[in-house]
C-alpha cells in the first residue's frame, strides 16, 4: 500500500523515497572517498539511481568492521566473517528516519568481506564484480552486496556482503547430511535454478558455477537457504573476450568451453548438473582422478561420472540432461526450476489415498477412474475441445476436474516410487559415511579454488574434427 514521505508529500512504497534519499546520500559524497574517481562514480550513481535499498551500496570504513574472523582462501584472495558495527541500512523500515534526520540501519550485522590478494589499486575486473554484484544483488536466491572497503594495513581492497552461515554446499551437505531429505533437496534445487534463471534473464552467465559458489544460510537449524556467489566471472552474453581461457573447477566446466568455446548459458547449466551429482553422489566429481587435462580429455571424449543406483529416475534424467555434449540440448535454467517445483510439489504431503489391496500395494485395475476416459466420452471431448462454438456444460466440467485429480493422483504415486525410503536412506548412509571418512583430496583438485584451465590448444589437437565441431555446436 502506497504511503507519503514525511518530508516531500509524495507517494512511496513506505520504506524509500528515490528522490528525497538521493539527497541525503549527495549531501555527504563530500565526507568520504574510496581513492579511486571510477570506484566513487559507480557508488554514488547507485546511490543516486536506486528506488530501494537493496539497488545500492556504500563506502564502508575498515574501523566499522569488528570480530574479524578468517574463513577460507579462494583463487582471487581470502573470505574473512566480521561484524559491521553500523551495519547496513534497514529493509524492514522506513530507510531514513526523519525525525532523527539519519538512516536506519541494522547495527552490529554479520557480513562476509572478500578481500583480493595484492589489490592496492582499483582495476576492471574489480570494478566489473561490484557492478555485476550490484546488478543482481537484490534478486531473490543471489548472494546481496552492502558494499566496499579497503584495509590499509594489508593495502588491500574488498568487497562487504551478506554473510552466510551455512558455508558452501559441499560443507552444508557434510555438515548436515543427518538432517537432509528428498524435498529438503529438492527445495535447494529449486532456489539455485531460480536464482540462475533470473541471472541468464537479464542475459549474463556466472561462467564459474560450482558447489563453492553456493553459499547457505542455515535457519532453526534446518531450513537452508541457498544463495549464488562470486561473479567476478559473470559477464553479459554479449561481452567478448580476447582471452578466452576458462576459469574455474575442471569437472564443472563445460567440454566446449575447454575446447576454447564461447561461454553461453548453457556452460552454467552443464555446471549445476554436476552440483547436481554431488549433492546426491556426497562427494565432488571425479573425486578419484588428478585435475588434469587428461581429465579434461576424457570429459570432452564423454566421460561423465558414474550415476549412484539409488538415484531417483526423473533426478538422474535432468542431471544427465545437464551434462549433454551438445549445449542447445540442455535444458534452461527455468525449465529446471518447473520440474524441481512439480517434483516438490507431487513428493510432498501425505501419502496418497489410492485403494490398495489386502497386500497394502496399490491397485489400479480397483481404481474408479473418471468417465471422461471412456472411449466414448474422450472422442467427444477431443470434438468438445475443437468446437469454440459449443455452449459450456457442467458435467463435462466436473469431469475435467476429476480427471485433473486423477492425474495429479498417478504422478504423486510415480514420484513416491522413485523417491522412496529406501532410496533416501541408501543416500543418507552415503552421506554419512564420506562425512566421517571423506575420499582424500588429490592436490590437482584445489579444494573448490577456479583456476586457469588452458587447455584448448592440446585438446585441439588430441580430439577428432567430428568431436571438436560438436563441442562447438552452440546454435
Amino acid at each position: 500500500m502506497d504511503e507519503k514521505c514525511q518530508e516531500c508529500g509524495q507517494k512511496d512504497n513506505g520504506r524509500y523515497c528515490q528522490p528525497c534519499n538521493s539527497v541525503h546520500f549527495c549531501d555527504n559524497f563530500p565526507n568520504w572517498s574510496s581513492g579511486d574517481s571510477n570506484l566513487d562514480k559507480l557508488i554514488q550513481n547507485s546511490q543516486l539511481n536506486a528506488t530501494k535499498v537493496s539497488e545500492l551500496i556504500e563506502w564502508i570504513e575498515y574501523s566499522n568492521f569488528e570480530n574479524i574472523e578468517f574463513i577460507a582462501h579462494g583463487g582471487f584472495g581470502s573470505i574473512y566473517k566480521a561484524t559491521w558495527k553500523d551495519g547496513p541500512i534497514s529493509v524492514y523500515t522506513r530507510a531514513w528516519d526523519f525525525n532523527k534526520s539519519e538512516w536506519q540501519r541494522e547495527n552490529n550485522k554479520e557480513v562476509a568481506i572478500k578481500k583480493f590478494r595484492n589489490l592496492s589499486h582499483i582495476n576492471t575486473e574489480f570494478l566489473n564484480e561490484v557492478n555485476t554484484s550490484l546488478k543482481l544483488g537484490g534478486f531473490a536466491n543471489i548472494v546481496s552486496i552492502y558494499g566496499v572497503t579497503y584495509d590499509t594495513q594489508n593495502d588491500e581492497y574488498a568487497i562487504i556482503t551478506k554473510f552466510q552461515n551455512g558455508g558452501n554446499l559441499r560443507e552444508m551437505i557434510k555438515k548436515n547430511h543427518n538432517k537432509l531429505t528428498w524435498d529438503g533437496i529438492i527445495r535447494v534445487l529449486i532456489d539455485i535454478c531460480g536464482g540462475l534463471s533470473l541471472i541468464h534473464d537479464i542475459n549474463y552467465c556466472h561462467k564459474d558455477f560450482h558447489s563453492g559458489n553456493i553459499l547457505n544460510g542455515i535457519f532453526f537449524d534446518k531450513i537452508i537457504e541457498p544463495a549464488i556467489s562470486d561473479f567476478g566471472q559473470c559477464r553479459h552474453t554479449d561481452q567478448s573476450f580476447t582471452d578466452k581461457t576458462p576459469y574455474g573447477v575442471l569437472p564443472f566446466v563445460a567440454p566446449e568451453v575447454l575446447c576454447g568455446g564461447e561461454f553461453t548459458e548453457a556452460v552454467d547449466i552443464y555446471g549445476l548438473g554436476m552440483i547436481m551429482f554431488e549433492v546426491i553422489n556426497g562427494e565432488p566429481p571425479f573425486a578419484d582422478r588428478e585435475y588434469d587435462v587428461e581429465l579434461a580429455l576424457a570429459i570432452c571424449n564423454g566421460l561423465r561420472p558414474q550415476i549412484p543406483e539409488y538415484t531417483p529416475e526423473p533426478y538422474a534424467e535432468l542431471m544427465k540432461r545437464c551434462w549433454d555434449p551438445v549445449p542447445i540440448n540442455r535444458p534452461t535454467a527455468y525449465e529446471l526450476f518447473e520440474r524441481f517445483c512439480n517434483l516438490f510439489v507431487f513428493n510432498k504431503g501425505e501419502s496418497s489415498k489410492f485403494s490398495e489391496d489386502k497386500s497394502g500395494k496399490y491397485n489400479e485395475d480397483k481404481e474408479d477412474k473418471p468417465s471422461i476416459l471412456n472411449e466414448n466420452k474422450s472422442s467427444e471431448l477431443h470434438e468438445f475441445g475443437k468446437d469454440k462454438s459449443i455452449e459450456f456444460n457442467v458435467d463435462y466440467s466436473n469431469e475435467l476436474n476429476k480427471l485433473l485429480e486423477w492425474y495429479l493422483k498417478r504422478i504423486k504415486l510415480e514420484n513416491e516410487k522413485v523417491f522412496s525410503q529406501e532410496r533416501e536412506d541408501k543416500w543418507k548412509a552415503r552421506l554419512a559415511e564420506l562425512a566421517t571418512n571423506p575420499t582424500p583430496l588429490k592436490k590437482s583438485q584445489n579444494l573448490l579454488t577456479s583456476k586457469r584451465l588452458d587447455y584448448s590448444q592440446y585438446l585441439s589437437q588430441k580430439l577428432t574434427v567430428e568431436d571438436w565441431n560438436k563441442l562447438k555446436l552452440t546454435e
